[in-house]
């Protein structure tokens, strides 16, 4: 069913995954999402995190031209590039991202642990890597193309990290709606917290490829309004993405356009410094990189 009102409450998660793959959101919140956006019956309908097979079951039985992934099937939403993946502009897509390490997923519900999942990152490389995995799927959109992520918020040591607005300050989409989805059965519905107020939402952020006012970069585009907030390290591996080796001299050619929108006339250096962190970047010749694995 589409959605009627800006706020969901669905205490059944439904029929469609698996059950007991912890963090899983409710499939009616999918359906619904698909339902309401999903508006050209020829268009691909994509999940890049499809966790324990929610959005598969609910895009089969929607009939849907669909695909989905993730990181315990091989496809890295920060190294590999979805464009690529796809063969074709995605006309839907349905992130649920890790909520930082509230659920550790890598090591517990899957696999070994592995260094690129997000619930395993401290907070400074998961604001980049949120960055980087929303710049990733909004250039597999087509023009138009509608793309929604569910994020919760959460405290840690008394601090209040609110992980939805982050989203809406790094995506590049323009927004079209926010979501309020009421959260239940949850193992903090059977803690006691005192005096501070139990988070008991989660918000569906639903965005557009906007058709105007796009910054081209190279062959990525998205607004220029968004792209100041970008870090230099982002935009760095955004450009590298799907096993690219370049040389600094067409790293700096693609990055131009968003360089101009930062307050840093040295960018060039800060591009050959970004570089050279081992932690992200190979050097495979002088003046040569690519994407760490």
């Amino acid at each position: 069913m589409k959605f009627q009102s800006s706020v969901l409450s669905f205490p059944n998660r439904g029929p469609w995954g698996d059950n007991k793959y912890r963090g899983n959101c409710s499939g009616h919140v999918i359906r619904g999402f698909f339902e309401t956006y999903h508006r050209n019956k020829e268009g691909l309908a994509f999940d890049p995190s499809i966790g324990g097979g929610t959005s598969v079951d609910v895009a089969k039985e929607l009939g849907l031209r669909f695909k989905g992934t993730d990181l315990h099937q091989g496809f890295n939403l920060l190294l590999d590039d979805v464009g690529q993946f796809l063969g074709e502009e995605a006309h839907s897509c349905f992130w649920h991202p890790a909520y930082l390490d509230m659920i550790t997923y890598s090591g517990n519900m899957w696999g070994e642990p592995n260094k690129w999942d997000m619930s395993r990152m401290a907070m400074n490389d998961f604001v980049e890597a949120l960055e980087l995995a929303i710049m990733n799927i909004h250039d597999a959109m087509e023009r138009g193309g509608t793309y929604g992520i569910l994020m919760g918020n959460l405290r840690r040591k008394g601090e209040y990290y609110n992980l939805s607005s982050l989203v809406e300050r790094v995506a590049p989409g323009k927004l079209i709606d926010e979501i309020i989805k009421t959260q239940h059965n949850c193992l903090s519905d059977q803690r006691s917290y005192g005096n501070i107020v139990r988070i008991s939402h989660e918000k569906l952020l639903v965005f557009r490829k906007d058709q105007s006012s796009l910054l081209f970069l190279a062959k990525v585009d998205r607004r220029a309004s968004s792209m100041i907030g970008t870090t230099w390290r982002a935009a760095v591996r955004r450009i590298l993405q799907g096993g690219k080796v370049m040389h600094l001299r067409e790293i700096n050619e693609l990055i131009a356009p968003y360089a101009q929108t930062r307050a840093n006339q040295h960018w060039e250096a800060k591009i050959r410094q970004v570089c050279q962190d081992a932690r992200f970047f190979e050097r495979v010749a002088p003046g040569t990189y690519r994407l760490a694995a």
